[in-house]
């Protein structure tokens, strides 16, 4: 799967996805800082799911009629990493 990952992701999550194969960019590498509009504009030009614990993607989409390739909200930011990645590898398939 073709990834873009908000800065806001953990990084051993980002490492994670990579170790099981995916194509991941993430934001803080390439630009950090930038506005939302712009990851949500490029993950959808380079086919890319968005992976993201901001809800001010979901804004983008409805406001403003924003076209994706797909964003998935990660909320799970006050749990410790080891038990956020405990939680997603049995779901990611799904994803």
């Amino acid at each position: 799967m073709r990834i873009l990952v908000d800065e806001n992701v953990p990084r051993d999550t980002v490492v994670w996805l990579r170790t099981t194969g995916h194509d991941v960019l993430l934001a803080s590498e390439i630009k950090a800082g930038a506005d939302d509009i712009e990851w949500a504009v490029r993950a959808e030009q380079e086919q890319r799911v968005l992976l993201t614990s901001d809800k001010d993607f979901g804004e983008l989409v409805f406001r403003d009629r924003l076209t994706t390739h797909g964003i998935d909200l990660l909320r799970l930011d006050q749990l410790p990493v080891p038990d956020i990645l405990a939680r997603l590898q049995p779901v990611w398939s799904a994803v």
